[in-house]
């Protein structure tokens, strides 16, 4: 564990990981740094799953993070120049990172691309959660929980979205295929996967709204549990003369620290639900950069499947191989 939280803290300062000779194959993985709790999971796990993988396999290996788009445009140069034989990218916005991906198959190395897509773009393979069903199956989540009300009439609700890249986009528009028309979202906001920023975005609504803004929204869908943590927090600190009718929260990961939470805000009023999405998914890319490295072929879109974490299941949820894999580094 300790040799996995110093190299995870060299990659969070920006500098490398790196396990390689020359004339030799290697594989480079490049991500985004940790810029908060999913990324910093998800270094750690880039790294812990390179290293095994390549030294099992005996490759040698490149892990890089950076913390922009021009960023890591430079660091898709430097693994071209030196050679790489596979290489894995999670882009910070895929569609940005275009022009430099494409360096990467015009030199006629295999790239694998992770977790975010980039438009028309025929990478060798692409690793991602299965973003869309996610949406989808939030909106049936929806649907169910809220069926009294939206046989009724409407259902007001908030939305609190990542950034701009396509796994937002992805969510929503699942969300907006199986959600009843009867849903409607007053406000959306952007937080850039930050707990804080979301949980003063919530807080400035919950200050600026008018009586009737404020008490007609009764659940808010979020795409990110750090998210889904800064909206719970700012209901839970809201000390306003208005009624809160907000009845369920939404969310994506399953993390420990938004599950050991669900009770408590429940004695609260506020009931929750997130889909599962782990860290721990890079190392699938990692994997299947291996294969590739190994003879295998390696093609087409590969989505990670989600599963539905509530009140009533998450305690099983914290048993199963899911949860367990993300939280295996710790040991």
């Amino acid at each position: 564990m300790k040799k996995i939280a110093a190299l995870f803290f060299a990659l969070a300062l920006g500098l490398s990981l790196v396990a390689c000779q020359s004339d030799s194959t290697m594989i480079a993985v490049l991500i985004p740094g940790a810029d908060h709790g999913f990324t910093g999971e998800s270094v750690s796990h880039a790294i812990a799953g390179t290293e095994r993988l390549a030294t099992e396999n005996g490759f040698d290996y490149k892990v890089l993070t950076s913390s922009t788009v021009v960023e890591q445009s430079n660091q898709i140069d430097q693994v071209i120049s030196e050679g790489a034989d596979v290489i894995v990218l999670w882009p910070h916005n895929g569609d940005e990172l275009k022009s430099a991906a494409q360096a990467i198959l015009d030199a006629d190395i295999p790239l694998i691309i992770y977790d975010r897509l980039i438009s028309d773009f025929d990478e060798t393979a692409e690793v991602l959660g299965d973003n869309v069903t996610i949406g989808e199956e939030t909106g049936t989540y929806f649907n169910d929980y809220f069926a009294t009300e939206l046989a009724a009439g409407e259902v007001h609700i908030l939305e609190f979205k990542g950034d701009n890249s396509s796994v937002p986009t992805q969510r929503h528009d699942g969300f907006m295929t199986t959600a009843d028309a009867n849903f409607v979202i007053d406000q959306d906001f952007v937080t850039n996967w930050s707990r804080s920023t979301a949980q003063e975005q919530m807080e400035t609504f919950l200050t600026s709204g008018t009586q009737t803004q404020i008490e007609q929204v009764q659940a808010i869908f979020t795409h990110d549990a750090e998210v889904q943590l800064g909206v719970l927090a700012a209901l839970e600190g809201y000390t306003g003369s208005y009624a809160i009718n907000v009845k369920l929260v939404s969310g994506v990961s399953a993390p420990r620290e938004l599950l050991t939470q669900f009770d408590h805000y429940k004695t609260l009023g506020f009931d929750s639900v997130t889909f599962s999405f782990s860290p721990a998914m890079v190392v699938d890319a990692i994997q299947y950069g291996i294969d590739i490295l190994n003879g295998e072929t390696v093609t087409g879109q590969h989505l990670i499947p989600t599963e539905m974490v509530d009140n009533s299941n998450y305690e099983a949820f914290m048993q199963g191989d899911v949860y367990t894999y993300r939280y295996s580094l710790e040991d």
